[in-house]
């Protein structure tokens, strides 16, 4: 399986790249929003939701294109992209790992960490073609369960201590 990383480009910080794959710009400080380039064709990402997180990408025209819905108790969730649904389901018990499933096939696993200089590592099967927008919006919404994941273990040792 070829390994890709999601890695902040030297001349932004907001802007990180997947080589061969396209581009995510970060908008404003809490990155709730990104833009997303694949190939041709850019996106616009938005996140929302605190007890079940909702991530939509939409095309140039307004027309969403992309979704996901987390689960309230269990990691991960469903991805919609295109009309196909998809999941996203925890492939480790430690890490935020999560495999991004069509049926029964796995087309990648995907480590998500906060928005440092590499926040996200990613494994594609390469017999299996996977739409760029959808790889870089699976990349965007799994950063956002590690991010969700670290400020809930912040939150826990906070009131643990307190």
């Amino acid at each position: 399986m070829p390994e890709l990383e999601l890695t902040r480009t030297p001349e932004d910080r907001n802007v990180y790249a997947l080589d061969g794959v396209g581009r995510l710009w970060l908008k404003g400080w809490l990155s709730k929003g990104a833009t997303v380039e694949a190939r041709d064709r850019s996106y616009e990402i938005s996140r929302r939701g605190l007890f079940a997180p909702v991530t939509e990408a939409t095309d140039a025209a307004g027309t969403t294109i992309g979704t996901f819905r987390g689960r309230t108790i269990k990691r991960g969730g469903t991805l919609t992209w295109a009309g196909k649904e998809y999941t996203l389901r925890p492939a480790s018990l430690f890490k935020e790992r999560y495999a991004l499933t069509s049926g029964d096939q796995e087309l990648a696993t995907i480590d998500g960490k906060g928005w440092g200089k590499r926040p996200v590592a990613i494994a594609v099967d390469d017999a299996t073609p996977i739409d760029p927008g959808l790889l870089l919006f699976a990349a965007f919404v799994v950063r956002g369960l590690a991010e969700d994941a670290s400020s809930a273990a912040g939150g826990a040792s906070a009131a643990a201590t307190g």
